[in-house]
């Protein structure tokens, strides 16, 4: 099989052949189809988060991937051979840039109708990150919501999904971008939308409920946008946010790191809205294997609105 290998931080990736694996108990086999480029690939590649988030070397990025199964594992039932799935692979050790890929059963489902491959490759870390952080960290109910809600970077990869996990929940939702995607994050169904840009942008808004913050940096000044028992969360959480979180006990404010846990019931519960005509993934840009370095430099221009994905070919 081919796949896209690291041969050390901050080298340039290469398409190479390997052996192709073989599934364990509690393992599919899965021809990959497509995957998706998430913060964390090209971080890890560059050993931003060292010693806390490691590569071993020759390694293979990635974790989301959609695709069919190709065999089970021993003791594996509940899939057939054949069958569209999706998943965040589990652990820190990538892995989904290849033809051929091994997933726990713990953190695979089937694609809903209607998915394509690559709605089906953007889905998982981005989904679960929003779904977590709004429902777990921030205690938003996931149905009959009132809560006002802040959404801050709204049309990227977390925030466009988080947009539309909230408003299913029924809450109020007001997402923060750039004017170029003011009209994406309207399209998505928020109540209102904030240019930053803009120099009055805050002028008159009032404090909300929950703020979820996708981007980093924003620690200080989204705190001044909560009520006075507010919850913050952030997806790409500094010294600041963990400092708060020790300290929560002295606020009514609480602020939460969100921190994937990965797992097939969750990307179910996306699944669903999905099904249900609730939410859609945006694709900003598509790349071939060969072309996945051009990936992650659109990745970290941050300019990217939607996901970012990789297409393996084969399928539809």
């Amino acid at each position: 099989m081919r796949a896209i290998v690291f041969h050390g931080y901050g080298q340039q990736p290469r398409l190479v052949e390997r052996p192709a694996p073989t599934p364990a108990r509690g393992q599919v086999l899965v021809r990959v189809r497509a995957t998706s480029v998430n913060p964390i690939d090209w971080k890890q590649v560059k050993g931003v988060y060292r010693p806390l988030l490691t590569a071993r070397f020759p390694f293979v990025s990635g974790y989301d991937l959609a695709g069919e199964v190709e065999a089970l594992g021993p003791g594996v039932t509940g899939f057939t051979k054949g069958q569209r799935v999706h998943t965040r692979l589990s652990g820190q050790g990538g892995g989904a840039n290849a033809e051929l890929v091994c997933a726990g059963v713990d953190v695979l489902t089937p694609m809903p109708d209607g998915m394509d491959f690559e709605q089906a490759a953007g889905l998982p870390l981005a989904g679960m990150t929003a779904l977590q952080g709004l429902r777990d960290d921030c205690g938003l109910p996931m149905q009959g919501a009132r809560e006002r809600v802040l959404v801050i970077g709204a049309s990227g990869g977390v925030g466009h999904l988080a947009v539309q996990v909230a408003k299913a929940a029924a809450a109020h939702v007001t997402g923060v971008c750039s004017a170029r995607n003011v009209g994406l994050v309207r399209g998505l169904g928020a109540d209102a939308v904030i240019d930053y840009t803009r120099p009055d942008a805050w002028q008159g808004v009032e404090p909300f409920d929950v703020v979820l913050d996708c981007v980093g940096g924003s620690h200080a000044g989204a705190l001044k946008r909560l009520t006075r028992d507010g919850r913050f969360a952030s997806c790409v959480p500094g010294p600041a946010v963990i400092a708060r979180r020790v300290v929560n006990v002295l606020s009514k404010q609480q602020v939460a790191a969100v921190m994937l846990k990965a797992n097939a019931t969750d990307l179910g519960v996306l699944d669903a809205l999905f099904a249900q005509k609730k939410l859609t993934v945006v694709i900003d840009s598509r790349f071939s294997p060969e072309q996945l370095g051009e990936a992650f430099a659109r990745s970290e221009s941050g300019r990217a609105a939607g996901k970012i994905v990789i297409t393996w070919g084969g399928g539809a």
